[in-house]
């Protein structure tokens, strides 16, 4: 500025970008401290989940091992807990037209579930109401016996009436199986690929809703029957997609990890499993509890549980985590959840998972599991489901 002495103004500029330098210095070392704050917050959620896991584990019976399997040297170890998994989710408001036009196209060709369905999701897991409601629907009464009086059970005289079946089977399984023939959700035709993937994830479905209900009663949570069918329907979105694009069903193999399969559906039809489903729910009008859940059903995915309303945050994440144990049980060809827990634990897609736990407070799930009656319908799911007990192969390396 005129007047202003000439040395004045040459000490001015290295002032004001020091003092920028100190500034940015200051945003970036506190962005720094919040990100190793927030991995530090992460390690302990971590090591106080497992901790809970390995008192649980060390206090419970190990389930019975197929013979064939052996027993892992040390079943308890500490899982450690693997890379975020990259995958970012497809947001479903606003979706986008190629989506939109994809999820027409799956509802169109789907047809629409019998109407005892809605039924079946209200009864919950009470015996009476539950043979009530299926002896009221002569389809579905048929489709249980034939199913119960099938080779796989192993039956030593024929069940004749539902009121039999709920008795020998339980009332749980027994909803679980009137509910997938209520959906009338058709098995893909002439592709054996196709066929084993759809029957695969019917069996996850089975053993995560055995598996929650377990952890739901164990935690004392009401309506342990409406968390049980939620996780019973978290592969919603996965079999009706495979029956109405048989093509995918590479992706479904058991070597196929979670995070590549969804970021590869979302590449081909813009969409993924959860939103599927979510429209499907819609279209159906199932009750709106449901459909919320199966909508977010694939968030533990890709963050962690403050991205969930509070109230789906239980069904939710019991969904994830029983979904995810029924496959990790299935991959390893033994009905061994102490093994398939720490197996899971150490996953990419798991790497949230023990936040979630921890904000639903579960713990002690192998001592759930382990509880006489868990144990009895575990095993009997297990061996009414599991196809002819070839082993599955294992989960690909997160690297």
């Amino acid at each position: 500025a005129p007047g202003r002495p000439i040395g004045v103004q040459t000490c001015a500029l290295p002032i004001l970008l020091g003092c920028l330098a100190l500034a940015a210095f200051g945003v970036w070392w506190w962005q720094a401290s919040a990100a190793a704050q927030r991995q530090s917050e992460r390690r302990d959620v971590w090591r106080r989940w497992q901790a809970s896991v390995t008192v649980a584990a060390s206090n419970a019976e190990p389930a019975p091992v197929p013979a064939g399997d052996e027993a892992p040297a040390d079943s308890t170890r500490a899982a450690t807990p693997s890379r975020v998994p990259p995958v970012s989710l497809l947001n479903t408001r606003p979706v986008t037209p190629e989506a939109a036009a994809c999820l027409v196209d799956l509802s169109d060709s789907l047809p629409r579930p019998r109407a005892v369905l809605t039924q079946l999701l209200l009864a919950g897991d009470d015996p009476v109401e539950l043979a009530r409601v299926v002896a009221t629907d002569t389809a579905s009464a048929a489709l249980l016996l034939r199913t119960v009086n099938s080779a796989r059970f192993h039956l030593t005289r024929p069940v004749s009436s539902v009121q039999h079946a709920v008795t020998y089977l339980g009332a749980n399984l027994v909803r679980d199986m009137a509910i997938r023939h209520a959906l009338a959700l058709p098995a893909p035709a002439h592709d054996p690929a196709a066929e084993r993937a759809n029957q695969r994830l019917w069996r996850i479905g089975y053993l995560a809703s055995t598996i929650a209900l377990a952890v739901a009663r164990h935690q004392r949570w009401p309506s342990a029957g409406a968390l049980s069918t939620q996780a019973l329907l978290f592969g919603l979105g996965d079999i009706a997609l495979l029956a109405h694009h048989p093509g995918l069903a590479e992706l479904y193999a058991p070597d196929y990890g979670l995070p590549a399969r969804v970021e590869e559906i979302q590449r081909r039809l813009a969409l993924n499993p959860a939103m599927a489903a979510a429209h499907l729910g819609r279209v159906w009008q199932l009750p709106q509890e449901l459909v919320r859940g199966l909508g977010a059903s694939l968030t533990p995915l890709a963050g962690g549980p403050q991205q969930l309303a509070p109230d789906l945050l239980a069904p939710v994440t019991l969904g994830y985590f029983s979904t995810g144990l029924a496959d990790v049980m299935l991959r390893q060809g033994s009905c061994d959840p102490r093994t398939a827990v720490d197996t899971l634990l150490g996953l990419p897609h798991a790497f949230f998972l023990p936040e979630y736990l921890a904000a639903c407070g579960v713990s002690g799930v192998l001592d759930a599991l382990a509880q006489p009656a868990a144990a009895r319908r575990l095993n009997a799911v297990w061996a009414s489901t599991h196809a002819t007990g070839e082993r599955d192969r294992p989960e690909p390396s997160p690297d």
